[in-house]
């Protein structure tokens, strides 16, 4: 059918050129039966309709031409494109992509990540600077992706691949293969085996795995309440930084209304992901600090202000926050 309409809607022209050239050979015909008055109009007429005729063929065919083509340049344009796309599909598939990262991640001293900031104390480095490449090949390959990261979380795997695979599986939300990481962590957490060399993929097993939790983070916020370890404690208040989130902003809240002390580095990072989930416009980061003004004295001001800087917020936000408790605030 659709060959059909075009073939009717192409002939359209040449229908409109045989009417012209009808009409102009009726009136060649009739030209002697006109009266005088009329003959020289006729033919006249005739002779404009043949010519227009022989005009109108020639512009059609001559257009004809042009626009065959234009369609023979665009579809040669089309299937280089399509094969360029083919042949980059082929080259970038989940095998090529991930074989060269575990390539990378296996023989550098550095933890890789795929999250900015990279943390400071943790030897880690941010590998890629946009992940749009990687959403797209999760989003279009998901059965390859997980089939090659399980590979990825074996018990033997390189510790750099282990924290690099947990990356994936929380970011992407891979709930296919989660349960693997929690089986692994989960015991070494709470036998208290963590060590320097183990404690980063550990801690981000648990993460990941977490993170795909329903609800989201149940089992990372049951560890941050209950663990008196400082050092996880500071591996957990550093995710607000990477990724600012509600539910962070609940676990930090929860965090600070413990009765146990918080050490002051670790509350150096409570204000610092304080301010990365104000910026994000994810939680009021005024409101969280005025409401703890035993953790939050004079004696941290200085370092909330810094901190708020270095975060393009704006420091006379804070005032309130460290006014005596029998000092009204200005209007």
């Amino acid at each position: 059918m659709p060959s059909l309409n075009k073939n009717s809607y192409s002939a359209i022209p040449f229908v409109i050129f045989g009417i012209i050239l009808i009409t102009a050979l009726f009136l060649k015909y009739f030209e002697p039966r006109l009266p005088e008055v009329l003959q020289k109009w006729a033919e006249h007429m005739s002779i404009a309709l043949i010519v227009a005729v022989i005009i109108g063929l020639t512009y059609e065919y001559t257009s004809h031409l042009f626009r065959e083509e234009i369609l023979k340049n665009l579809l040669h344009e089309s299937q280089e494109q399509v094969y360029q796309a083919l042949k980059a599909y082929s080259v970038l598939t989940p095998d090529e992509v991930f074989h060269l990262l575990k390539e990378i991640a296996s023989q550098i001293n550095q933890t890789p990540t795929l999250f900015y900031p990279a943390r400071p104390e943790g030897n880690e480095y941010t590998f890629t600077e946009s992940l749009e490449f990687f959403d797209t090949l999760v989003k279009m390959r998901p059965k390859e992706t997980v089939k090659i990261l399980g590979t990825w979380i074996e018990p033997k795997s390189h510790k750099n691949l282990k924290y690099l695979a947990s990356d994936f599986i929380g970011k992407y939300q891979l709930s296919e293969i989660a349960e693997e990481l929690r089986r692994q962590a989960e015991p070494i957490l709470h036998a208290g085996d963590l060590t320097d060399d183990n404690r980063g993929w550990v801690l981000n097993y648990i993460w990941a795995y977490s993170r795909c939790e329903k609800p989201i983070y149940k089992l990372l916020g049951e560890i941050m309440r209950a663990t008196t370890d400082h050092e996880i404690e500071k591996w957990i208040l550093f995710l607000p930084v990477q990724m600012p989130s509600l539910e962070f902003a609940n676990m930090i809240n929860t965090y600070l209304e413990r009765e146990a002390p918080i050490a002051e580095d670790n509350l150096l990072l409570v204000i610092q992901a304080v301010a990365s989930l104000h910026r994000a416009q994810v939680a009021d980061g005024i409101a969280m600090l005025k409401k703890f003004p035993d953790r939050f004295g004079p004696h941290n001001q200085e370092d909330v202000e810094r901190i708020w800087r270095n975060y393009a917020l704006v420091p006379e936000e804070l005032k309130s926050i460290f006014l005596p408790a029998d000092t009204p605030s200005n209007p």
